[in-house]
């Protein structure tokens, strides 16, 4: 998702018909800016990365954000570390904590 916004994902939402995938990398670091409820509610993903700086001066990622992806498994680099995702008839992820 980068740095989408919600009005990035309103039109992914109008454009594609997108529901129940299987990770999302949450855009711009977990800002409130940006996986709104409706585009979570409605794409209902398994798994959430967040790629977020440890102590970063923005907060990231916003409360409200992780609130909203409560149903999904999340990983955040701040704490996990490096994310690696491996597909093979399966997801396998490896977290690799600095």
């Amino acid at each position: 998702m980068g740095d989408a916004g919600v009005n990035v994902e309103k039109n992914i939402l109008e454009e594609y018909n997108i529901k129940n995938i299987d990770i999302l990398k949450v855009g711009h670091h977990g800002s409130k800016t940006s996986s709104n409820q409706c585009f979570i509610d409605k794409i209902n993903p398994k798994y959430s990365i967040i790629s977020v700086g440890r102590n970063n001066r923005y907060n990231h990622p916003n409360e409200e954000v992780i609130k909203r992806l409560e149903n999904s498994k999340v990983y955040r680099t701040d704490k996990d570390g490096t994310v690696e995702i491996k597909i093979n008839n399966k997801i396998v992820f490896q977290k690799y904590i600095p």
